[in-house]
């Protein structure tokens, strides 16, 4: 009894980690749109880099469309299916050094589309990547 008591904690924990690689595998076998989306969505976690996902997600079927301006959210989305998955829209949170606040602005003031840079700085988005 006493040698199993120091391996009580990891069978547990490799119990409770099975299951859960369990529901993950099932998910990304089944929802490969749903399961890119929500990796993607919970960056940065250290395993997989947001490439390598989309990578991944392509060879199992899902169409990945890229960031839009006027399409687009802060998280990545899952848009209208035309084949077997949803398309998965990339979100601005994909992009390096963007803030949040900024992309919230440029998607509350998304009445309709923006076509070129001047109707982003009518909108009051702002659109330098320097910061102060």
């Amino acid at each position: 009894m006493e040698g199993f008591g120091s391996y009580g904690f990891p069978e547990s924990h490799a119990a409770s980690f099975a299951a859960l690689v369990y529901a993950s595998a099932w998910i990304k076998c089944h929802y490969p749109d749903a399961f890119a989306a929500a990796l993607l969505n919970s960056q940065p976690m250290g395993f997989y880099a947001p490439a390598q996902i989309v990578i991944d997600a392509k060879n199992h079927g899902v169409t990945v469309l890229p960031i839009d301006i006027n399409f687009s959210m802060w998280d990545n989305t899952l848009e209208k299916r035309f084949s077997k998955y949803h398309n998965l829209r990339l979100g601005f949170r994909q992009v390096k050094d963007i803030r949040e606040s900024d992309m919230q602005a440029l998607i509350a003031g998304r009445h309709s589309n923006y076509k070129n840079i001047i109707e982003l700085c009518d909108a009051g988005v702002s659109v330098s990547p320097w910061r102060n």
